[in-house]
């Protein structure tokens, strides 16, 4: 190949000298590139991030008597340098190790170029798949444990890794105090480690870390505390009991005993009473016997065990008190009080007091486990209820100490019944099918309602609370009559008589846009819930409703609207607006407002504005009107006609104001309007 390229070449000059008319004729001879091929790894395999991967490339010189370590080669990955600009070795082969720390295919390239800057490229692809690093669990010791430092500290974990067998693990020890260990070594395949150590004395961290064959690692550490050797400590102690009198037996009571080696309390005691240090005891305990009232006390514990002795530590200096009087004998009467009786807590044995001094009596009161402000030893009548506990603490006092307490206590036995419950009066009708009585009681006991309608009768019960009153609520049966009555049960079981009756009905029909808000009480607020009323004549609008209790009057509105153009296509204005009573116009009337609520808009206001009508007509009819003759349908009517009337637009708003006749009685006696538009 390389002689014909050389003739391919030197034809192409000759013809280029030809075509210059050059006299002096060259050839020149070109050199042949290297060649490069990657023999190792195969394509596609596969490695581990973190794995150490080893890549060969064969590079054959472009000319048979060219240096191969005159060629260079350079490696890449994407845009990452792997292995830069080194000599091909002697035996033709080129090689790059290189550690990827990212997954995925990685496309790897190398590059060779000979001394005169001829170069030729190969590439392969590997496979990096992720490398999950190992784990490590220090199973020994726990966390915090002693030791001594003449001991062997043997650690114990559990390590293992998703990719290698735990026998290809690395485990290293390394101390915060005495940094590594010099330990590395790796565990069976079973994943168990096991490794001791020796420590100085001191607070240590010790961090096992395993690392797997690709540089992924883990670690887990543990504190322990190694000691040396020595005379045990205590923190304090103390003489009980505190206050300690003459009849006590003293006891020296140490705290915070500390020994490293974990050997058992051992002190030496020397006792000093009044400054004197008493010889003749030596044991954690002082006698009875040898203290009188003003002594001052002290001991002195040192702390020892088979190493030597440590830092003697000594008490506070407590004083021999004074002996407290003896607690006396009480009792309360009467011993079966009722409420209204007052409670006397007398003294029927004094208290002895081993000095002679003389003695008085403090007294305390609890009512049902609370102090009181009573401090004497009669509580006045009246202050109880049936069940309250009340209990006497009598304490003797000799002008230094108290005594113990002694107590004593009596429970108040209620027997008279209570008054019976005041009930109020609810509305004698309502729309509510549901009942709210109220009413007074005696504080504390259980109201019973006893309640009955015309197929069923019910109770139920209340607590009457503190200030002596209570709220009962039940359903009701919809134009049904319900009583209810009363009776209360105090706490001891005492019942009263039974309260007054009080009646009520739920009025059936009822008046839905009642809701306790005030919806509809006056004209500023009518009821409206339709949509525009026309004259077409289609609708009719039924309202029902009725006027109870404080309520004296419902506002409704409705607005109409009146085809003009149908009217004139037509020629007969079909608009008429018509209100009529249909039901309860015995007991109730009503005032047509319109356009307004204001009593100036009122309809026949001259005549019937006190006592209101049952039907309301508002239509236009054709009277004649000297110009034209009266039409035999008056409701006929046209646009500039010489025979009728314009039509009109009598589309406006009609507040009709609902009310209860003064001569009717309350009841639930409910009305009905029924409203059209175009009827005639």
């Amino acid at each position: 190949m390389i002689p014909s390229l050389l003739r391919y070449r030197t034809m192409l000059l000759a013809s280029a000298a030809a075509a210059t008319a050059c006299s002096t004729q060259s050839l020149k001879v070109l050199s042949e590139p290297p060649s490069v091929t990657i023999t190792e790894p195969s394509v596609d395999s596969t490695f581990y991030e973190g794995q150490n991967v080893n890549f060969v490339a064969l590079v054959v010189p472009g000319n048979d008597n060219d240096d191969p370590t005159a060629i260079s080669h350079r490696w890449v990955s994407g845009n990452e340098t792997m292995c830069d600009s080194d000599a091909v070795g002697a035996d033709g082969f080129a090689y790059c190790s290189f550690v990827f720390t990212d997954t995925g295919e990685k496309t790897v390239e190398v590059t060779v170029t000979d001394p005169r800057g001829d170069r030729a490229k190969a590439s392969t692809t590997v496979n990096i798949v992720e490398n999950t690093p190992p784990s490590i669990e220090i199973i020994e010791p726990l966390d915090g444990e002693l030791f001594s430092q003449d001991d062997l500290i043997r650690f114990d974990a559990i390590v293992s890794d998703a990719e290698e067998d735990a026998s290809e693990l690395t485990v290293s020890i390394s101390s915060s105090i005495d940094g590594d260990m010099g330990v590395t070594a790796s565990p069976a395949s079973s994943g168990d480690y096991s490794a001791g150590i020796y420590l100085s004395a001191g607070v240590h961290l010790v961090t096992l870390v395993v690392e797997d064959s690709y540089g992924r690692s883990d670690q887990d550490a543990v504190e322990v505390e190694v000691y040396e050797h020595g005379p045990p400590s205590l923190d304090s102690v103390t003489i009980s009991p505190s206050p300690a009198y003459t009849t006590d037996t003293l006891v020296a009571s140490p705290q915070g005993w500390s020994d490293v080696d974990g050997a058992p309390e051992r002190y030496n005691y020397e006792w000093v009473v009044n400054g004197t240090v008493d010889l003749g005891e030596s044991t954690d305990t002082y006698p009875p016997g040898k203290t009188a009232k003003g002594d001052l006390v002290q001991v002195t514990l040192t702390p020892v065990n088979d190493y030597g002795s440590g830092d003697s530590v000594s008490s506070p200096t407590i004083e021999i008190a004074n002996t407290p009087p003896e607690a006396p004998v009480i009792e309360i009467s009467p011993s079966s009080p009722e409420p209204s009786d007052a409670l006397s807590c007398g003294i029927t044995v004094p208290a002895a007091d081993a000095d002679g001094d003389g003695i008085t009596y403090v007294y305390e009161w609890y009512l049902n486990g609370a102090i009181t402000s009573e401090t004497s030893s009669v509580v006045a009548g009246g202050s109880s209820v049936h069940g309250d506990l009340w209990e006497c603490l009598v304490r003797a006092y000799d002008g230094e100490d108290y005594s113990a307490d002694v107590r004593t206590s009596v429970t108040i036995n209620d027997a008279t019944a209570p008054d019976p419950p005041v009930l109020d009066t609810p509305e004698r009708y309502r729309n509510e099918d549901s009942l709210e009585v109220t009413g007074d009681c005696e504080p504390g006991c259980t109201v019973t309602m006893f309640c009955a309608d015309s197929s069923v009768t019910w109770t139920d019960v209340e607590t009457c609370d503190s200030a002596g009153e209570f709220v009962y609520t039940t359903g009701l049966t919809r134009g049904d009559t319900a009583t209810c009555y009363a009776d209360c049960t105090d706490s001891a079981g005492n019942t009263s008589g039974t309260s007054n009756t009080v009646t009520t009905e739920v009025c059936d029909p009822y008046d839905v846009y009642e809701d306790g808000t005030g919806y509809g009480d006056a004209g500023t607020d009518p009821i409206d819930e339709w949509s525009s009323l026309s004259d077409a004549g289609s609708t009719t609008i039924t309202i029902e409703g009725n006027i109870l209790g404080s309520d004296a009057e419902d506002w409704y509105v409705i607005s109409t609207t009146d085809d003009v153009a149908s009217d004139y296509s037509a020629g007969i204005d079909y608009y008429n607006l018509d209100i009529q009573m249909v039901d309860g116009s015995s007991d109730y009337a009503f005032l047509v407002h319109k356009g307004s609520p204001d009593p100036s808009d009122m309809e026949c206001s001259a005549t019937y504005s006190t006592t209101g009508y049952t039907e309301y007509s508002d239509f236009v009819m054709d009277r004649g009107d000297g110009s034209h003759a009266i039409p035999s349908d008056t409701r006929r009517c046209g646009s500039s006609s010489p025979y009728y009337n314009d039509c009109e637009d009598m589309s406006n708003d009609y507040y009709i104001q609902v009310f209860r006749r003064s001569t009717s009685a309350p009841s639930c006696q409910h009305f009905e309007l029924e409203i059209t538009n175009g009827v005639w």
